[in-house]
């Protein structure tokens, strides 16, 4: 325990990790749904959908219709 304690200090020391993380190749459900959301951000910025900068403001919208 007292290695993996002094490993993670040193990799802090050097603003990285002292191990290596695997290179993952993200899954086509993941790709798909960041591409979803780039649409969306999209849309409210010109105006064709409705955006909201915080939860209070969505629930204000859904609780006065």
């Amino acid at each position: 325990m007292k290695e993996s304690t002094n490993s993670i200090k040193k990799g802090n020391k050097n603003d990285r990790l002292s191990f290596k993380t695997p290179n993952l190749k993200p899954s086509k459900e993941l790709l798909a749904s960041l591409e979803e959301g780039e649409k969306i951000i999209q849309e409210v910025r010109k105006g064709k959908r409705q955006g909201y900068n915080n939860v209070n403001e969505m629930l204000k919208v859904i609780l006065d219709d």
